[in-house]
């Protein structure tokens, strides 16, 4: 086992936490919401998504994967919440979250229009705190494109700043996904996304966020 790094054993390459030693550390009522921003089924978004939950979970946390299906929401404005059980339901599960974590394709350099308007819909939550006030949240950006992913990325963290969220240190940005491989670039990737996830987890913990669950 290797040197300890942020309060995870990391492995010989330095980037995968002990879920082990994770179990440990997270409490079991930390929530964490996972969001993907395309409505493609089966997208890489998506598969992306799924596969940080289940570390999530691994980590001894709880993980909610918000699809793009679920995102199709009327343009933001204020009080369309009032009367949409499906945006009422989003929301719901940001209220109640410890950690986030943002998913989403680039298109023209950017982040999706579907998942930028859900986030516009952040503006809505103001109690027990506003907005994402303090909450982590881990950024990942996929696309073909070097500079396309690193602008949607930039993005992504300028959006959590802006609705008072402290994105993780480590944000990834992804330009291939081989689900079920073992090649080394499908380990570094996958090491990447077990690092972020692994800082939502921890700063959650640590920030004391993690409390029992809201009464719906």
């Amino acid at each position: 086992m290797g040197r300890i790094r942020g309060g995870f054993p990391a492995d010989v390459a330095g980037h995968r936490p002990s879920c082990r030693l994770m179990r440990k550390v997270v409490p079991a009522m930390t929530r964490i919401v996972l969001i993907s921003g395309s409505l493609r089924p089966q997208s890489t978004s998506e598969l992306v998504a799924r596969w940080c939950a289940a570390r999530c979970r691994e980590g001894g946390a709880t993980a909610e994967v918000v699809p793009g299906t679920a995102l199709q929401f009327p343009f933001y404005r204020s009080g369309v919440a009032d009367g949409d059980p499906a945006v009422r339901a989003y929301l719901d599960a940001l209220r109640a979250a410890d950690g986030v974590v943002l998913i989403s394709p680039t298109y023209h350099g950017t982040v999706s229009g579907l998942l930028k308007n859900a986030l516009d819909y952040v503006n809505e939550l103001t109690t027990p705190r506003a907005y994402l006030d303090g909450v982590p949240v881990g950024c990942v950006a996929i696309g073909a494109g070097a500079q396309g992913t690193a602008s949607t990325l930039g993005t992504l963290r300028t959006i959590a700043h802006a609705v008072r969220a402290w994105p993780t240190p480590l944000g990834v940005t992804l330009h291939a996904w081989a689900e079920g491989t073992d090649t080394a670039e499908q380990i570094l990737r996958q090491q990447r996304l077990t690092t972020m996830t692994g800082q939502v987890l921890l700063m959650a913990t640590s920030l004391g966020l993690a409390q029992p669950a809201v009464p719906s």
